[in-house]
């Protein structure tokens, strides 16, 4: 407050008034601070009991503070600085690099049948544990090469076979060529017909083109590859060039130009040199060499194959190189693993695993007509990667029951993957087999078509005793084109054997 007084003076003069101070201490609420991050805010060593309740809705306005959104390697470190994990999410299709895979894929996404979780792995690739896999055959490279008694192009087109065929362009004549390799080989010879069937029957016209351009694409330094494999002056073009003009003697040169190309590169070394950079093969390269196995040895008798019985254990059915493929990638197979194909037919996925992947190879067949040509494909397969100047994995195929098969037993403990095509296996098979698996080594995986752990299968105290709690499983999708007997899609199962779940269960059943 303030206060006054007036008086007189003795001259008469007025007085100044007296002003008197009094000091009052009036409450002052404290402001609050809109801004978190403020340096002027005031420090307190209370805690703010509400920072994690949302604000409620009221008529007055708030004020708000806008902030720039974090990128997404922001916001992945300030969650792992808090603890948190990162959510997964499934792609909506599994896709390869260009050198693992070709374009599409046989594989879907994959998706839990059971409650239990999926076993993390490492990251599949020849590089990730072990030595690099290394793709040249030493011997293939030497000056002085073995003879290697492979079945040459002409021996699918001359003999018992000749009367499948004829002159190209209904021409009454053919000319005869030779081929060169990768390797310092014999050159392979083919004779220029065109199958009377032209759906099915070998056409030696077209894997001579088809193979000069993979070797191009593959084995040659990259400006020479880029050269021979160009659009404008390329192999390909000219020799689609001689095709429209029907000239055999355009492509019997453009052969010899190829020969004469490849030949010094290879008593150079440069195509070794080029070979020893690579560390995988592509598909197209891998489906290259199993279509000359193929066609040498299973496709002038492939009609022995329809020779089954339906709706018995032994009917016979392909997996598709893709297919196969993308289930070597999605198994983690590398070079130092074991395959075993169960019902292995012609042994295709077994070469296939040891050609496109590097490792030791099983298969066992009880068919008599699979099991002839399998033997067949098994004495061409070492020939021809060798004229491919490839190492690859052991092939080892068996004849019998793979239910009661000496030996069977011993090679099942030591696989890493193993491939049942039981899609036309009847139950009580399916359940016999179930049970051999009780043997696989920790860590195994099973690829079936159909499941060998029931779906939404869950461990319990009253089927503690199944074989099914011993393994963990997820589903896949292949698509159409995935196996030669349906163009349906469908489902493929991996189970990853693995106690652990199995033994956390009852641990925790015997302490209930």
């Amino acid at each position: 407050m303030f206060g006054s007084k007036h008086a007189a003076g003795a001259n008469g003069n007025v007085k100044k008034p007296t002003i008197r101070r009094e000091t009052v201490l009036v409450p002052v609420k404290k402001q609050q601070v809109t801004n978190g991050n403020s340096r002027h805010a005031p420090k307190t060593s209370q805690p703010r009991t509400n920072r994690f309740k949302l604000s409620e809705r009221s008529g007055a306005k708030t004020s708000t503070v806008t902030r720039k959104p974090q990128a997404p390697a922001q916001r992945a470190i300030a969650a792992a600085s808090r603890g948190l994990k990162r959510k997964s999410t499934t792609p909506d299709r599994v896709t390869f690099s260009s050198e693992d895979e070709d374009d599409g894929s046989d594989v879907g996404t994959s998706d839990s049948d059971a409650s239990r979780k999926r076993i993390k792995s490492s990251v599949s690739s020849v590089e990730s544990s072990g030595p690099r896999r290394r793709l040249v055959l030493g011997s293939a490279f030497a000056e002085k090469t073995e003879q290697l008694g492979f079945l040459e192009g002409r021996d699918a087109t001359s003999g018992e076979h000749a009367g499948k065929f004829k002159g190209p362009w209904n021409q009454d004549d053919f000319s005869t060529v030779e081929l060169q390799y990768p390797s310092n080989t014999a050159r392979e010879r083919f004779e220029l017909k065109w199958p009377k069937n032209e759906k099915d029957d070998y056409k030696p016209m077209e894997d001579i083109i088809e193979t000069v351009k993979h070797i191009c694409s593959f084995y040659l330094p990259e400006e020479l590859s880029e050269k021979y494999c160009s659009e404008d002056g390329g192999f390909a073009r000219r020799f689609n060039r001689a095709w429209q003009r029907q000239s055999i003697p355009e492509f019997i040169s453009l052969v010899e130009e190829f020969n004469d190309m490849l030949k010094p590169l290879v008593a150079d070394g440069t195509i070794e040199r080029e070979l020893s950079k690579r560390r995988q093969l592509p598909l197209d390269i891998v489906r290259r060499i199993l279509d000359q196995t193929y066609a040498r040895t299973v496709s002038p008798k492939v009609e022995s194959l329809r020779a089954y019985q339906n709706g018995s254990d032994n009917v016979y059915g392909e997996l598709l190189d893709r297919f196969c493929g993308s289930i070597f990638r999605q198994t983690n197979m590398t070079h130092e693993k074991k395959f075993v194909d169960l019902g292995s037919g012609v042994g295709n996925v077994v070469l296939q695993a040891a050609l496109e992947i590097g490792c030791e190879s099983w298969g066992i067949e009880m068919m008599k007509n699979p099991c002839d040509l399998a033997e067949l494909q098994a004495k061409e397969f070492p020939a021809r990667t060798h004229l491919w100047g490839l190492d690859v994995g052991k092939v080892n195929l068996l004849r019998g029951d793979f239910t009661n098969t000496p030996g069977i037993a011993k090679v099942l403990q030591q696989a890493d993957v193993v491939l049942v095509n039981n899609q036309a296996f009847t139950p009580a098979l399916n359940d016999k087999l179930r049970d051999m698996f009780l043997d696989l080594k920790d860590g195994c995986q099973v690829v079936s078509l159909k499941p060998f752990v029931p779906e939404g299968h869950k461990i319990s105290s009253r089927n503690m005793g199944s074989v099914a709690n011993m393994f963990v499983q997820q589903r896949y999708e292949y698509f159409s084109g995935s196996v030669s007997w349906t163009d349906q899609s469908g489902y493929y199962y991996i189970a990853t054997k693995d106690p652990r779940p199995l033994e956390t269960f009852m641990k925790e059943h015997r302490e209930r």
